[in-house]
């Protein structure tokens, strides 16, 4: 899917694909997985859009971080990966762990961001959840990878998606066996401290970054409440639902997801 492969600053592996000085596109992928997730967005946007993908750290070809993950220093290797491939600004999108990273390089950077695009994520949680995704940390830290993978994938995908593509089931299984469970429970208790509202609030009042929100049908990991919390925030703003759908639309329905973000995107 990719016309080069390069390593930007602090080791964060990337993939760039499409015509010199087209109009940028960068993917942000979910947690324990790795940016070929938007093999159907590189196939869809390459043809007349610079589609940039990131392996975020920790993950895929991407060095892991020193110390304690954050928000704002992940969001900071971003900025500073598109800095080093000469990109000004981009179209962003994120999905879930990523749409929470997108959000945080909105907040610190928002001049580096044209549009923001967030699929399956949330901007904040209730205490209740705070603490199942600590639980989730602890499970991780005590099971490993191999018992988490199946409850992932369980909670992402409908049944008859799964059944129908196993294919997909046997990639984000082998990707999620390759974390290391010390680094992914460590994101899960970063995901558990998750509160941008108010900041992202703030930023959509001095500025006006254009937002769609997709969210699926039957995902409860971020449901249709939670999009619509991220939509009030913003002064220009679409939410879309799709129907019959998890926690990953780009993948359960990559016809769709690329037709909404075609008919967002504003250059």
């Amino acid at each position: 899917m990719n016309d080069f492969s390069a390593r930007a600053p602090d080791a964060i592996h990337v993939v760039r694909s499409g015509p010199p000085g087209a109009s940028p596109i960068v993917f942000l992928h979910a947690l324990g997985l790795d940016l070929g997730i938007w093999d159907a967005q590189f196939g869809e946007f390459a043809g007349d859009r610079d589609v940039v993908a990131l392996d975020l750290p920790g993950h895929g070809l991407s060095g892991a971080p020193d110390g304690a993950p954050t928000f704002e220093a992940i969001a900071t290797q971003v900025a500073e990966t598109l800095a080093s491939l000469d990109i000004a600004s981009a179209h962003v999108v994120g999905i879930s762990f990523g749409g929470m990273v997108a959000q945080a390089l909105a907040i610190e950077q928002p001049s580096m961001v044209r549009s923001l695009t967030l699929v399956a994520t949330s901007c904040t949680f209730p205490e209740t959840v705070r603490q199942m995704l600590r639980d989730r940390a602890r499970a991780t830290r005590d099971g490993g990878m191999a018992i988490m993978a199946e409850a992932h994938l369980a909670r992402w995908f409908p049944e008859a998606f799964r059944a129908q593509h196993p294919e997909v089931s046997d990639r984000f299984r082998k990707l999620l066996h390759r974390q290391d469970p010390s680094f992914h429970a460590s994101l899960w208790d970063l995901v558990a401290t998750l509160d941008l509202k108010d900041r992202l609030t703030a930023r959509f009042a001095e500025t006006a970054i254009p937002l769609m929100v997709i969210v699926g049908e039957d995902d409860a990991s971020a449901p249709v409440a939670a999009g619509q919390l991220m939509c009030d925030q913003a002064r220009d703003a679409v939410l879309h639902v799709v129907p019959k759908c998890g926690h990953f639309p780009p993948v359960e329905y990559p016809g769709r997801f690329n037709a909404f973000l075609r008919e967002f995107l504003r250059d």
